[in-house]
C-alpha cells in the first residue's frame, strides 16, 4: 500500500517532511517513514500550478488569430497542458500519483489549493474510484500543527466542490478574456485606437470603480461655505464651541442673519454655561485581522501595496510565525484562543510590555466564534515566537506586519479603553455652542496598540466649569471650502472590492458580515490590482490610484455594459460561484450564463462602440504608441511569434492578449539594460559577458541565454574554452 502526499510547492513539502520521524530527499519528492503511516509514503509537490488552460489556437487554428468573424470562442470541452518548464516535475508527480493507493491533498487549504491539486491529479490521470482521497486542512506550518493535521485528515470529496468552484471561475475568466479582449480591442482599433485591451470578469469592474471615483473627483468644484465658531473664555481657561445644531452657510450674510435671529453677533459678548454633561464611554479593541483588513491597515501605516503585504504575511506563514494568510474571517475558535492564553506572557515579553495588564482571559464573541470560521480563522501569531536575531533578519514590512498582528491579537486580552466625555452647551441668548472634551480614564488595549496621533477634536481639554457660570464669548466666522472625495489607495480599494463598492467608514468596514458578496476573493484581490498596474490601466502616485489614458479609453468603451462595470453584478456572480463551492450550484449553469453574456456582448458592443466619443483618446493613444515604439519596444515575441514584447517598469511582456510570455528585467539581482533584453529576444543570448550577478556563493559574471523553454540561463564561455583545451590536450 502506498500513500502519496501532494504539496503545493517545494517549501511546503519540506515543512511537511520535517514534521515526520524519518525523511529522505529524492529528485522531486521525499520518502517518509513515521508511525502515523503504514506502507510506503512519499511527499511530492507542484510549483504552484503545474497545469494551465491551452490557448484558443490549440482548439481551432482559426482561433489563433484575432478576428471578429471568429468569435465567439466556445470550446466544447476545456483542455489543459503542462508548461514546458514544469514538465520534468510533472512527470515525477504523475508517476507518484498513479502508483498511489491513497492520495492526501495537502496544498493550501483554499479554493486555489483545491484547483491546483485536482487539476494535477486529473491531468496525471490519477483520478480513480480505486484510490482513496484524503484532505489535510491546517492553519499553520509548525511541526505540531502539521502532525496534528495528518492525524485528523478529512475526506477528500468533502472539499471537491471547492475545486469545481475554482475551475468554473477559471473557465469563466478564460471565456470572457478570450472573447471580450479581442472584441473590444478590434473594435477600438477600427476607431483608430491601437493596442490590445484586456478584459476580465473581476478586473474590469474593479477598474471601473476607480474610474467612477476619478470622474467624480474631476467633476467636483470647490464651493465656499461659512461656519460660526466661538472662543469661550472662562476664569479657569479657554475652549472652543461649535454652533449647535451644526449649520453651514453659503454666504457671510446668511451666517450674520442667523446669528441676529438668535440674539448674537460676531465679536465679543456675554454668555452662560447652559449645560455640563459627563459620560463614561468605552471602546473595544479592534477585531482580529482577515487578509483584506490587514492589507488595508498596512497600506494606511506604510503605504504598502496589497501584493507586498500578501507576500510579507505569506513569508511569515512559511517561517511559521503567523497563521494561514488567505482568510476572510476576523474570528478564531476556542482552540486558538486556548493556546494564545497559554503563551500570553511570552508574547508580551517579546513586545516588552510585561507590565501592561491583560485580564480578559475568557473568550469573547467579538473575537472567538467557531460558527463564523468556515475555512480558516483570523490571522494570528502561531505558537512559534521569533528570536530577536531571527526577527532582525525579517524585512521591514514583515517586521511591521508581525508586530501589527501580534499587538492586535494581544489587545483582545486587555481591558477596554475608557474615557470620560464632557459635553458643554454655552448659551448666547438663543444661540447654543457645543464643546466636547475627553479625558482618558483607562488606557486598556491602547497601551498595547499605540494608536498614535489623536484627532484634534479629541484633544480638547475643558477647564473645570459648572452650569450657570458666566463666560465671555468671541464669535468668529470661519470660511471653508467643500472638498472632493479622496482617490482610492490600495487599502481603501481592497475594502471597496470586499463590499462590492459600498462606501463604509473604518468602523463599519470591521463589522462587514461574511454574507456580503464582494468582488474577487481574499486570495485574488491583490493580483487583480497588480494586473491593472502591469497592463497600464492604473498607476500609483503618492499612494493614490489613478486611471491612465488607456484605462479611461477602456472604461468609456465598456460604460454601457453593467455586467462589465457593476461591482454589485460581479458580486452576484461571485455569490453563485460560492454556491458551487457549497454544492448548491453547478458549473454548467454558471458557464451557460457566461456564454449568454458573451453572445450579448457580440451582439450589442459594436453599435455601442460606434456611439462612444473617443476622439481625445485616439489622439492620446497615438502619442503613447509613438513613445512606446521609440523607447520600450524590445522585439518580436519568441513564444507566439505575433506580438511585440514591450518593456514596463517591472516586467517585459507580450502585447498579444492571448500570449503570456514575460521576461524579467532583473536577473540574479542584476538589472538588465534594454540592449541586453533586445539581444535575448533577437539572438537568444547577450553578445557580451554581463558582470555583477549575485548568487548563493556571491558575485559572478556570465553570458545570459534564452533557453528553448523560454527561461533564462547562464553561459560561462571561459569554462567552455578551458574544457575544450583539456580535450585537445588529451588527444
Amino acid at each position: 500500500m502506498k500513500t502519496v502526499i501532494l504539496a503545493e510547492k517545494p517549501s511546503q513539502a519540506k515543512a511537511y517532511a520535517e514534521a515526520f520521524q524519518q525523511r529522505k530527499k529524492r529528485d522531486g519528492y521525499y520518502e517518509i517513514k513515521d508511525p502515523l503511516f503504514t506502507g510506503e509514503v512519499t511527499i511530492t509537490y507542484g510549483f504552484g500550478h503545474l497545469v494551465d488552460m491551452v490557448p484558443p489556437g490549440a482548439y481551432d487554428q482559426r482561433w489563433a488569430r484575432w478576428s471578429l468573424e471568429n468569435l465567439p470562442i466556445f470550446p466544447e470541452t476545456f483542455q489543459y497542458e503542462v508548461p514546458t518548464d514544469k514538465r520534468a516535475q510533472f512527470a515525477i508527480v504523475k508517476r507518484e500519483l498513479q502508483s498511489a493507493n491513497t492520495i492526501i491533498v495537502a496544498t493550501d487549504g483554499d479554493r486555489e489549493g483545491e484547483a491546483i491539486a485536482w487539476s494535477i491529479i486529473r491531468q496525471a490521470k490519477a483520478f480513480s474510484k480505486e484510490k482513496k482521497y484524503l484532505r489535510l486542512w491546517i492553519n499553520s506550518l509548525e511541526k505540531e500543527a502539521i502532525y496534528d493535521g495528518f492525524k485528523d485528515l478529512r475526506p477528500g470529496e468533502y472539499y471537491y466542490p471547492k475545486y469545481k468552484e475554482a475551475k468554473a471561475r477559471q473557465n469563466a475568466d478564460w471565456l470572457i478574456g478570450m472573447n471580450g479582449s479581442p472584441l473590444y480591442s478590434l473594435l477600438l482599433q477600427n476607431k483608430g485606437i491601437d493596442g490590445s485591451f484586456s478584459l476580465g470578469r473581476v478586473q474590469t469592474p474593479t477598474l471601473y470603480m476607480i474610474f467612477k471615483l476619478q470622474e467624480e473627483i474631476n467633476r467636483f468644484k470647490n464651493e465656499p461655505y461659512f461656519e460660526g465658531e466661538g472662543e469661550i473664555r472662562h476664569q479657569n481657561g479657554r475652549f472652543i464651541g461649535k454652533m449647535e445644531p451644526k449649520k453651514t452657510f453659503k454666504t457671510p450674510e446668511a451666517l450674520t442673519e442667523e446669528l441676529q435671529k438668535l440674539g448674537a453677533h460676531l465679536g465679543v459678548q456675554e454668555g452662560r454655561i447652559n449645560k455640563v454633561e459627563k459620560k463614561e464611554k468605552q471602546i473595544r479593541s479592534p477585531r482580529l485581522f482577515s487578509l483584506s483588513s490587514l492589507q488595508s491597515k498596512m497600506n494606511q501605516l506604510m503605504k504598502a501595496s496589497a501584493k507586498s503585504t500578501l507576500e510579507a504575511v505569506q513569508g511569515l506563514y512559511e517561517s511559521k510565525f503567523l497563521s494561514y494568510p488567505r482568510t476572510d474571517s476576523p474570528y478564531i475558535t476556542d482552540n486558538e484562543h486556548r493556546y494564545l492564553v497559554q503563551r500570553l506572557e511570552k508574547y508580551k515579553g517579546f513586545l516588552g510590555i510585561d507590565t501592561i495588564e491583560t485580564p480578559e482571559l475568557f473568550p469573547k464573541k467579538r473575537y472567538v466564534d467557531a460558527s463564523k470560521v468556515q475555512e480558516h480563522h483570523a490571522i494570528i501569531p502561531t505558537k512559534t515566537i521569533p528570536t530577536k536575531e531571527r526577527f532582525a533578519k525579517l524585512s521591514r514590512l514583515q517586521q511591521a506586519v508581525y508586530l501589527q498582528v501580534l499587538q492586535t491579537t494581544l489587545a483582545m486580552f486587555a481591558s477596554n479603553y475608557i474615557y470620560e466625555e464632557t459635553t458643554v452647551l454655552t448659551a448666547v441668548n438663543q444661540l447654543r455652542l457645543k464643546s466636547i472634551g475627553k479625558i482618558p480614564i483607562q488606557q486598556g488595549w491602547q497601551a498595547i496598540l499605540n494608536t498614535g496621533k489623536k484627532k484634534k477634536k479629541d484633544l480638547q481639554k475643558l477647564p473645570i466649569i459648572q452650569e450657570g457660570d458666566l463666560v465671555e464669548v468671541e464669535l468668529k466666522r470661519l470660511e471653508k471650502e467643500t472638498q472632493p472625495p479622496k482617490p482610492y489607495n490600495e487599502g481603501t480599494l481592497i475594502t471597496a472590492m470586499k463590499t462590492a463598492g459600498k462606501t463604509l467608514d473604518d468602523n463599519e468596514a470591521q463589522e462587514i458580515l461574511k454574507e456580503v458578496e464582494g468582488i474577487g476573493t481574499e486570495a485574488t484581490r491583490a493580483n487583480i490590482i497588480e494586473n491593472l498596474k502591469q497592463r497600464h490601466y492604473i498607476e500609483v502616485n503618492k499612494n493614490e490610484l489613478f486611471v491612465t489614458s488607456k484605462g479611461i479609453t477602456l472604461c468609456k468603451a465598456v460604460a454601457s455594459e453593467p455586467l462589465l462595470t457593476s461591482a454589485e453584478m460581479t458580486a452576484r456572480w461571485e455569490g453563485y460561484l460560492r454556491k458551487i463551492g457549497e454544492n448548491q450550484g453547478t458549473p454548467e449553469v454558471f458557464l451557460e450564463n457566461i456564454k449568454k453574456f458573451i453572445l450579448h456582448l457580440l451582439d450589442s458592443v459594436p453599435q455601442q462602440i460606434q456611439q462612444v466619443d473617443l476622439s481625445k483618446e485616439v489622439s492620446g493613444t497615438r502619442q503613447i504608441k509613438a513613445m512606446e515604439k521609440k523607447n520600450d519596444q524590445l522585439g518580436r515575441c519568441p513564444k507566439c511569434q505575433k506580438g511585440v514584447v514591450m518593456l514596463y517598469p517591472k516586467v517585459a511582456s507580450c502585447l498579444n492578449a492571448e500570449c503570456d510570455f514575460k521576461l524579467w528585467p532583473i536577473v540574479a539581482k542584476k538589472k538588465l539594460t534594454k540592449t541586453n533584453l533586445r539581444e535575448l529576444l533577437s539572438k537568444r543570448k547577450t553578445s557580451k559577458v554581463i558582470k555583477g550577478f549575485t548568487g548563493k556563493k556571491g558575485k559572478f559574471d556570465a553570458v545570459l541565454v534564452l533557453k528553448a523553454d523560454l527561461t533564462i540561463g547562464f553561459e560561462f564561455p571561459w569554462m567552455d574554452k578551458a574544457n575544450s583545451e583539456k580535450e585537445s590536450q588529451s588527444e
